[in-house]
């Protein structure tokens, strides 16, 4: 009788944690491409780049309200114990709080100009990768401009057209100041709402005030073209007194902008958190496509400067956008026709990596020439290219011209 042996089962595939994603060769062309022309646009304005601790204190973001609930409620947390005590530590749900907390820290000199690119964790989102900047203590309107620039920059070398739609944090403070309303839980309801669905959220509160409501309208349906703040000011000097100031300075930064040959778009309907935000306040839009936002802020904390202003790029979205558009590198094989020839390989491969020419021994993909090292020397083979001798240089050359 014949013993029948059961193969054992394939394990299953052990998945990835809840929320987490790989990046794999094609997707991370496209990345360090963000990344990389990032980095090119922030240096070029000198900004020097920070990076923070994956893990942070949780009291860091629960301190003076720095996170809301809500937020707070998206984060993961755990307690990091060492067998007789331990302290709620939490993954980084903001880049903002930790990197003002390091520069405090790290007693760097303000004003600063900071930039990072980092990941976030935040609920059923994830992990998501940002391109940021803060600079902390920055002056009004120039740096406003100046961050706004940043971004604007990083996006003209990625060839991804952009609209900066420009806001203000004051005016929406003001309309909801505006509304009068006594009731606590209304006016956190209300706060919430305005956070959610920018100024039209507010609308409601005006049926007895005309001069505001006429503003709220205006505001809502304007066109979003430059002249827009200039008819806001004068609504808002009758019916939004306290809208007046936060205009000028939008006017200001959107001037200063459109002149610098920008596409811009006066819009109050952005759902963006005035509680946090203090003055201008940008979202950078290619069409239905959100790839950023920014704007003046005020850190939390005690020894925090009073004054930033920040940005942040979605850069999952944008090298997803151009994962199409990033095409791997050509890599020149090696050939070794012998085992003895292998040591000569090697030496022609480091000999190419010094001319920044990518190689590898064997197969390494899609390439228009081939080298093999053997008795005769180097030989260069291709669709173009009969099989010859070459010195290195000519090899180098040759390799040049067929990129």
């Amino acid at each position: 009788m014949t013993e029948t042996i059961n193969a054992p089962a394939a394990a299953a595939p052990v998945p990835r944690a809840r929320g987490m994603r790989d990046l794999v060769p094609d997707q991370m062309r496209a990345f360090r491409r963000v990344e990389d022309a990032f980095r090119e646009a922030a240096q070029n304005w000198g900004y020097e780049e920070i990076r923070t601790p994956t893990v942070e204190s949780y009291s860091l973001f629960t301190a003076a309200g720095a996170l809301s609930p809500e937020m707070l409620a998206g984060a993961y947390t755990f307690l990091d114990w060492d067998g007789w005590s331990g302290e709620r530590v939490m993954l980084r749900y903001d880049s903002t709080i930790p990197v003002v907390r390091a520069a405090l820290d790290g007693g760097i000199e303000l004003p600063a100009r900071l930039l990072y690119v980092q990941s976030v964790f935040r609920g059923a989102e994830g992990e998501e990768w940002q391109c940021g900047l803060e600079y902390l203590g920055a002056p009004a309107v120039v740096g406003d401009l100046e961050v706004a620039a940043v971004a604007a920059n990083t996006l003209d070398s990625l060839a991804v057209p952009v609209e900066l739609h420009l806001s203000h944090a004051g005016v929406a403070r003001a309309a909801i100041e505006a509304a009068g309303l006594t009731d606590l839980l209304a006016r956190r309801a209300l706060l919430d709402e305005v956070a959610g669905n920018g100024l039209a959220a507010v609308r409601g509160a005006f049926a007895e005030q005309p001069q505001a409501l006429a503003f709220v309208d205006t505001a809502l349906a304007g066109s979003g073209e430059l002249a827009l703040v200039d008819n806001l000011i004068a609504l808002a000097r009758t019916g939004l007194p306290a809208a007046v100031a936060p205009l000028g300075e939008l006017r200001e930064v959107a001037a200063a902008l459109s002149e610098g040959g920008r596409t811009i778009a006066i819009d109050l309907t952005l759902p963006l958190d005035f509680e946090y935000y203090s003055g201008v306040t940008w979202e950078l839009r290619g069409g239905d496509l959100s790839w950023g936002r920014g704007g003046r802020y005020e850190p939390v904390g005690p020894g925090t400067p009073t004054t930033a202003c920040g940005l942040a790029l979605d850069l999952d979205g944008l090298a997803a956008h151009l994962r199409g558009t990033s095409p791997r590198r050509a890599v020149v094989p090696i050939i070794a026709e012998r085992e003895s020839d292998l040591a000569a390989a090697l030496d022609l491969a480091r000999s190419l990596h010094r001319h920044g020419i990518p190689a590898a021994l064997g197969d390494a993909g899609a390439s228009p020439i081939t080298l093999s090292v053997g008795a005769n020397g180097i030989t260069a083979s291709g669709p173009d290219i009969s099989r010859e001798r070459a010195t290195l240089d000519e090899v180098v050359q040759l390799v040049l011209q067929h990129k």
